[in-house]
C-alpha cells in the first residue's frame, strides 16, 4: 500500500448481494473508510473535528460502478479532494482491483455548528488539505 490517500479492505461477505458481488451501499461504506482512514493520517481524527464543535454533513453522494467486486478480493480506494469552498469540501474516491477501476465517488460535505446551522470549513481543516497532497484541481 502505497501513499497516506490509500485504503486497502476486503470484499467482506456481508457486503455482497445474492449475487456474490459487493452490494452497491457497501461502497459508500468503503468511500468512507477510506475517508476516515486518509485524514486520521494526516492528523485530522473524530477527536479532533469534534473539538471545533463543527460537524460534517454529507449534502450529495455518487457513484459510478464499472464492474463488479466479488468476496475476498482485494480494493484499494484512492481519496482526493477535487473541490473547497468556504462551505464546503469534495472528495473523490478512486476504487480499484489490481489496478482496475472497479467503481468512482464523489462525496460534498457541508458543515454546521451544534445547531444545525451552516458554517465555514473548520480553519484547521483547511489548513490540513492545502498543507496535504490531497488538493488536486481544487477550486
Amino acid at each position: 500500500m502505497d501513499g497516506f490517500n490509500i485504503y486497502e479492505s476486503r470484499v467482506r461477505a456481508h457486503q455482497t448481494d445474492v449475487n456474490g458481488a459487493m452490494y452497491h451501499a457497501a461502497y459508500l461504506d468503503l468511500y468512507d473508510d477510506a475517508r476516515i482512514e486518509t485524514f486520521r493520517r494526516l492528523g485530522y481524527d473524530y477527536a479532533r473535528m469534534s473539538a471545533t464543535g463543527i460537524r460534517p454533513v454529507i449534502r450529495r453522494i455518487e457513484s459510478d460502478y464499472l464492474t463488479p467486486a466479488f468476496m475476498d478480493e482485494l480494493l484499494t480506494v484512492s481519496v482526493t479532494v477535487v473541490r473547497m469552498t468556504t462551505a464546503t469540501l469534495t472528495l473523490r474516491y478512486d476504487c480499484r482491483r489490481d489496478g482496475e477501476g472497479i467503481s468512482v465517488g464523489h462525496a460534498t460535505f457541508a458543515f454546521v455548528s451544534q445547531d444545525g446551522r451552516p458554517v465555514r470549513i473548520p480553519p484547521d481543516l483547511r489548513a490540513v488539505v492545502e498543507a496535504s497532497d490531497l488538493l488536486r484541481g481544487a477550486t
